[in-house]
Formats: structure tokens, C-alpha cells, sequence
């Protein structure tokens, strides 16, 4: 990691640890609080819980024979040595719990500078962690106590192996990496197999020369693979059983409304697309942050970061219309790309939240920045003015509808 690196992480940190304290007081001075979302309070008093289970020797597989930790074995062990941890030094607190997630949170954009690196130059890849690391939705979950930034993390070190060259090395960390994403929650561990399947892909791919040898490979790969999915019948009762129910509460119920419920009322294959795009724009309507059980002010990270990609969207399309943004991308990072798309479609059929999809956004983020890098400045103009008046049509349209 170059200097760089390290100077972001350390940036991040304090900058995220200096936005939760504050969110953090303000909570408790205007509402009494200490807590954005009620999952929080969940998740602090889980690892309270943990605290005491691990303080009486239990295991980290003991921890994942308790029903009511089923979903998120890994979260639950993991809070709870942050608690004993803090003991240590002082007492379990919100804020002792926060320090940790803040130091996550600053890897994400640590780990993008990374990748960037990888395709584009130094000054190009800083700016590009600056813009993500302030403007994403990274700040506004770097204040919560919530297992989704764990998982981001998880996803983008998945992304970084992804595009080393092969090795058995990067091979192993990659399943130990999946297996740590499967016990925080287990369909994004399970999605994550994917990603998987597309290191193994490239590398038979560039190993296995005959045609009719790597179709012999792939098959033999998928029918493994069926085998274990269709004749496991913990994986297929644990994958229901989580799809059925969940240790946090969406956040789409409340956001969605009456428009969301329209749109999955289209018929098949057009409610999927728009469903897909109105996940991509949440919150929307932007005064639904206003609303109900919502803290207001204290989730403006929120609103800036909806915004924010809203506009990183209007720049891939066009350069997906008019440019050939994949005509010097490796077939790795392209199948990624697509792989992280089709996460988003499946996520978006089921939960709108953007904390459940933005563990793919950094690279759909990084062909954002190819998109951006490829216009001259007349299409960045024209793009900028274009998605600000499809934004503002969007919500005077809803607002006049009332939906």
C-alpha cells in the first residue's frame, strides 16, 4: 500500500469517528436518543448479549447453534469482542462500538484507491477515494451500528483478489473472505460464490486452450455445483429461512410507499427494471427524510449520497450509449461489472435499501469514472444539466401525483 493509501485511511477515520460523535450527541440532545435507525439499538444490545455469552467461554460455534443468531453469526462474535475489548479499557458505549465501524468504513475507500490504481494514475485514483469516500453512502452508514458496512468491506476486498493475477493463494483468500461475508449475512455470502465462479472462469479461460475441454471443465464445475445446492438441505432450509426472515428491519416498507407498491404491480420483466431504478434513486421522494421515525438533519449524508449517485448514473448511461467504455477493459473486470449488475436487480426485486446493494457500488462506481473520464467537457455539461432536470421533474412529478 503506498503512502497514499495510508494517508486516505487515516483521513476516513477521523473524519467518519468526527461525523458518528457528532450525529452521536446531537441524537441525544434534540430526540434523547442515541441511535439513527432501530436496528441499531438491535445491534447494540446483541453485543451486550454476545459480551456475556463469549465472557462465559461460549464458542464462535456455539454462537451459531442459537436460533436467534442464525442469520448473523459472524456480527454477533464479532460485536461482542469489540465489547470485551472496550471493557478492557473502560465500559461497552455506542461510541466504543462506532470507533471500530468508523475504521471499516475508512478501509473502503482505502481499498478503492487500490483498485483504481490498477487502471488509472495516482492523482486520478485520490481523487476518485476523495469523491466516494465523502460523497457515497459510506458516511452516512460509518455512523451506525449495522452489519451492511462489514459486508461492503467484505465485497470490496472480494473485488481487489479478483483483479490480482491468479493464484492458489488469491484463490483460498477468497473462499475464507466469502465465508467471513456468509456469517455476517448469508445471502450476500452466498452471491458472493459468484464472484468465485468468475476468478475460475478467467483463469480456465487463459489455461485451457481447447474449446471443447473448457466446455468439458464447465460442466463439470456447474453439475458439481447443482449437486451441492439441490442435495444440501441445510443450505436450501438456511437460504428460506432467511429470505423469509431477517434480524433487521427493512428500511423499504417506509421509504418505498405507495409508488413502490405500483411499480411491483407492472407486469413481469418491466416491474424488475423499474423497480431496479427506483432502488437506484432511494430516498426518493428526497423530503421522505423528513418523515415518520426519520432523524431529519442527521440524514442528510443520506439524501447528498442518493443525489450524488443519481448523477454518477446519468454519466454511465451515456457513456454506454454514445462511448465504447468497455473497449479496453480485461474481460475480468467487465464480467465483474455485469455480476454486480445483476446483483443489484436481484437485491432491488426484494429490498429497496441502498445499505443492502452499495456492497457492489465501488465498482460501479470505478466504470462511472471510466464513463466521466471518456466525455469531453461539452457531454459533462450536457450530462450534468440533463439528470439535474430529470431529477427535478421526477420529484415535481411524484409531489403532483402524490404517490
Amino acid at each position: 500500500m503506498t503512502p497514499h493509501g495510508v494517508y486516505l485511511f487515516i483521513l476516513f477515520f477521523f473524519s467518519y469517528f468526527l461525523y458518528s460523535s457528532l450525529i452521536h450527541f446531537s441524537l441525544i440532545e434534540v430526540y434523547g436518543v442515541e441511535h439513527i435507525k432501530p436496528d441499531e439499538t438491535t445491534f447494540y444490545q446483541v453485543s451486550k448479549d454476545a459480551m456475556q455469552k463469549l465472557n462465559d467461554n461460549f464458542t464462535y460455534l456455539d454462537i451459531t447453534r442459537i436460533q436467534e443468531y442464525v442469520d448473523t453469526p459472524g456480527a454477533v462474535y464479532f460485536l461482542g469482542r469489540i465489547a470485551q475489548y472496550s471493557t478492557m479499557v473502560g465500559e461497552n458505549t455506542v461510541l466504543s462500538q462506532k470507533v471500530v465501524i468508523s475504521a471499516i468504513s475508512a478501509l473502503i475507500p482505502m481499498i478503492l484507491y487500490a483498485i483504481s490504481r490498477l487502471y488509472l494514475s495516482e492523482r486520478i485514483s485520490v481523487y476518485m477515494a476523495l469523491i466516494y469516500g465523502f460523497f457515497s453512502f459510506v458516511p452516512y452508514l460509518s455512523s451506525m451500528i449495522l452489519r451492511d458496512i462489514h459486508v461492503a468491506l467484505m465485497f470490496i476486498i472480494t473485488i481487489y483478489i479478483l483483479l490480482q493475477k491468479f493464484s492458489f493463494l488469491n484463490f483460498l483468500l477468497l473462499i475464507i473472505v466469502s465465508f467471513f461475508s456468509y456469517s455476517l449475512r448469508e445471502q450476500t455470502g452466498i452471491f458472493m460464490m459468484g464472484f468465485i465462479s468468475v476468478y475460475l472462469f478467467v483463469f480456465i479461460e487463459n489455461l485451457v486452450q481447447s474449446k471443447i475441454r473448457r466446455f468439458l471443465v464447465y460442466m463439470t464445475i456447474a453439475a458439481s455445483l447443482l449437486f451441492i445446492v439441490l442435495s444440501s438441505t441445510f443450505l436450501m432450509d438456511m437460504f428460506n429461512l432467511i429470505s423469509n426472515s431477517s434480524a433487521e428491519r427493512s428500511e423499504a416498507s417506509s421509504s418505498s410507499g405507495s409508488l413502490g407498491a405500483k411499480i411491483s404491480k407492472l407486469p413481469f420483466g418491466l416491474n424488475v427494471l423499474a423497480l431496479f431504478g427506483f432502488s437506484q434513486i432511494q430516498p426518493f421522494p428526497p423530503l421522505w427524510i423528513f418523515s415518520g421515525a426519520n432523524k431529519g438533519f442527521f440524514e442528510l449524508t443520506y439524501l447528498i449520497a442518493a443525489v450524488s449517485w443519481f448523477f454518477g448514473w446519468g454519466f454511465l448511461v451515456y457513456a454506454f450509449v454514445r462511448k465504447n467504455i468497455f473497449d479496453k477493459v480485461d474481460l475480468k473486470l467487465k464480467l465483474i461489472f455485469l455480476f454486480s449488475i445483476a446483483y443489484l436487480i436481484l437485491i432491488a426485486v426484494v429490498d429497496f435499501s441502498q445499505r443492502r446493494q452499495m456492497p457492489v457500488y465501488p465498482i460501479i462506481y470505478l466504470f462511472m469514472v471510466f464513463s466521466y473520464l471518456k466525455m469531453d467537457k461539452s457531454e459533462r455539461i450536457k450530462v450534468w444539466i440533463t439528470m439535474l432536470m430529470c431529477y427535478m421533474t421526477l420529484v415535481f412529478t411524484i409531489n403532483y401525483l402524490k404517490l
